[in-house]
C-alpha cells in the first residue's frame, strides 16, 4: 500500500446460511466456525480501528440452530460479533416479512434494503443505507436485494400484493438525495447486494459514472473468486458461502484527491491457522447446539447408502428419493420436487430428525393436481431452459419414478417414458407440487395457476410437507441408492460434455 494513503479495511461475508458450528477435519482443525469469524474480526479492528466487517444477505436457513428459533437464534450470536452492517437476502424473509421487520429491530447493527418497498407509496421496509466514519471517511453502504424476492412473497397472501422491488439505480439516486438534503457525503460508496454475481457485473455495466459508486460487495450466487472484477471502474467482490472464508478488502484512500487510490483483496480462509476463535461466541453457538441436540436427535430412519445431493439443475440422490416419497406416500403418479427446497449436500446412511429437518427445513403444503401428457410436455421443456441446467438461476424439478426424461440440450429435444411407456398428449396424470412452487408455478412450470387449476382443479394432498417425510422415513428403511435412468441429459450442461 503507498505511504500518505489512509488506510481502510472492508471484510465481507455473505450466504451464512445458519452454519455456525464450523466442522473440524481429520487433521483436527476447526473450519467455518462463526466463532472463527467473530474472532478475526475481532483481531483485524484491533490492528486497524478503521475496519468494516459487511454482511451481504442470506445469514438465515440452513440450520435447525437458525430454522427452529426463526432467526432468533441467528440474530442473537451476531449479536455478538463486531458486525457494522448486513444487508437482507432472500432467505431473511422465509418466516415472513413481518417477522424479518421484528428479527431487524432485535439486531445490534443496522440491517439495510433499499429497493424492497411498499407497492403504492415506495416507503422503505428497512433502512435503505448507512455511513460509517473510519478516520474521517465516509463510507456508504446501500443495500439492494434481487427482484426474484417478489416471487417468494406470494406465499404471504395479502401483504405480499403490497410489496415490490425498485431499480436499483432509482433507488442509489433516491439515497444520494436524503444525504444531500441531510447536508452528508459519502467518500466511498460500497452497494452491498444480494443479487448474484453475474448480476453484480451487469449491474456494475450499467451504472452511470456520475453516481461514484467504488464497490460492490455481492452475494445470491455463493461464488468463489481468485481476484475481483472490475467493471466501469467498479469493484466487484463476493466470497463464497458458508463461513468457508472472509473477504478482506484494504483500501489506500487519497484524501486531497477524495478518490480510492490503492487497493488489495485477497479471501481469509476462515480457520484455526489464520482466525482465533472468540469464546464467548462459540458459548453461545454451543448453548443452541444442546438444545437442538436434545430436541432432534432421534433417528428416523437408515437408508441402504450415504445419499448425495449436490446440484441445483440436475437430479440428485437425495431428491429421487424425497420425490419418491412424496409421490408414494401422497398416491400421486408424479411429484414435482423443487430442487432448492433441499437443503443438503447429503444424507448419511442414519439419518437423526435434526439431518432430515436439515435437509429439508420446510413446512408447506403439497397440492394435488389434474394435468394431461400434453402439458407435462411443456413443463419439462420449459424447466430445462439453459439458464435452468447450465446457470441454475431457475427451478429444476427432481421427478418420482413413474416419469422417465430424456433430454438433448443442443437439439432442445425431449423424449419423455410415463409408466415405462412413451408419454401421449392424452394421458391424464395427478402431479405434486409443494406450495411456494405452484404460486410461482409460472416461472417454474410455464403455466400460471388460474391455467393449472382450470384443467383439474387445485387439492390439497399434505397440510405439512415435512410430516410427509418424517413419517414415511419412519416406517420405512435401506431405501435410496445410486440416481437411477429417470433424467438422462445429452449435450454440454456447465461446460461437461454428456453423451
Amino acid at each position: 500500500m503507498k505511504d500518505g494513503l489512509k488506510k481502510i479495511t472492508i471484510l465481507h461475508s455473505n450466504d451464512i446460511h445458519g452454519k455456525f458450528t464450523g466442522k473440524t477435519g481429520e487433521d483436527g482443525k476447526l473450519r467455518g466456525s462463526l466463532a472463527q469469524v467473530g474472532g478475526y474480526v475481532r483481531k483485524a479492528k484491533a490492528d486497524n480501528p478503521n475496519t468494516a466487517y459487511c454482511i451481504a444477505g442470506d445469514v438465515f436457513q440452513g440450520s435447525l440452530i437458525d430454522s427452529d428459533f426463526l432467526g432468533l437464534s441467528t440474530m442473537e450470536i451476531l449479536n455478538l460479533i463486531d458486525i457494522d452492517v448486513m444487508s437482507i437476502g432472500n432467505h431473511e424473509l422465509d418466516y415472513g416479512i413481518s417477522h424479518m421487520i421484528f428479527v431487524g429491530r432485535y439486531a445490534n447493527f443496522p440491517v439495510i434494503n433499499a429497493n424492497f418497498l411498499i407497492k403504492s407509496n415506495k416507503k422503505h421496509l428497512f433502512k435503505p443505507y448507512h455511513m460509517v466514519e473510519m478516520d474521517g471517511v465516509n463510507v456508504l453502504f446501500i443495500g439492494l436485494i434481487t427482484k426474484n424476492i417478489v416471487d417468494q412473497t406470494k406465499a404471504e397472501g395479502l401483504v405480499g400484493r403490497y410489496v415490490t422491488v425498485d431499480d436499483a439505480e432509482v433507488e442509489i439516486r433516491r439515497t444520494f438525495d436524503r444525504l444531500e438534503g441531510k447536508g452528508r457525503h459519502a467518500d466511498i460508496v460500497v452497494l452491498l447486494t444480494h443479487i448474484g454475481w453475474e448480476a453484480d457485473l451487469e449491474l456494475a455495466k450499467r451504472l452511470s459514472p456520475d453516481l461514484g459508486i467504488d464497490i460492490i460487495v455481492g452475494a445470491h450466487s455463493h461464488t468463489y473468486i481468485e481476484k475481483p472484477e472490475v467493471v466501469n471502474g467498479i469493484v466487484v467482490l463476493q466470497a463464497g458461502m458458508e463461513n468457508t472464508h472472509l473477504g478482506r478488502l484494504d483500501i489506500g484512500y487519497d484524501e486531497a484527491a477524495g478518490r480510492i487510490a490503492d487497493w488489495e483483496w485477497e479471501m481469509i480462509p476462515v480457520d484455526d491457522d489464520h482466525c482465533p476463535v472468540d469464546k464467548y461466541v462459540r458459548a453461545m453457538i454451543n448453548t443452541y447446539v444442546m438444545d437442538i441436540d436434545e430436541k432432534y436427535g432421534a433417528v428416523v430412519t437408515r437408508l441402504l447408502r450415504p445419499l448425495d445431493n449436490y446440484g441445483r439443475g440436475n437430479t440428485t440422490e437425495v431428491g429421487q428419493l424425497f420425490a419418491d416419497v412424496f409421490a408414494d406416500a401422497l398416491d400421486l403418479d408424479v411429484m414435482f420436487l423443487a430442487s432448492s427446497s433441499t437443503r443438503c449436500y447429503s444424507l448419511d446412511m442414519t439419518v437423526t430428525l435434526q439431518d432430515l429437518r436439515e435437509a429439508y427445513p420446510y413446512d408447506g403444503k403439497v397440492y394435488k393436481l389434474k394435468v394431461t401428457g400434453e402439458m407435462i410436455r411443456h413443463m419439462v421443456h420449459h424447466m430445462l431452459r439453459d439458464e435452468v441446467l447450465d446457470d441454475w438461476v431457475d427451478v429444476f424439478y427432481h421427478t418420482s419414478k413413474n416419469l422417465k426424461i430424456e433430454y438433448d440440450k443442443d437439439k432442445k429435444e425431449a423424449q419423455i417414458w410415463y409408466k415405462g411407456e412413451p408419454l401421449r398428449d392424452d394421458d391424464e396424470i395427478t402431479i405434486g407440487l409443494q406450495e411456494f412452487y405452484y404460486l410461482n408455478s409460472e416461472q417454474g412450470l410455464g403455466y400460471t395457476n388460474a391455467q393449472l387449476k382450470a384443467h383439474g382443479g387445485l387439492k390439497l394432498a399434505a397440510a405439512d410437507a415435512f410430516e410427509v417425510l418424517r413419517d414415511y422415513l419412519h416406517d420405512h428403511h435401506d431405501l435410496g441408492g445410486h440416481c437411477d435412468d429417470r433424467y438422462i441429459v445429452h449435450g454440454t450442461v456447465r461446460g461437461e460434455h454428456f453423451d
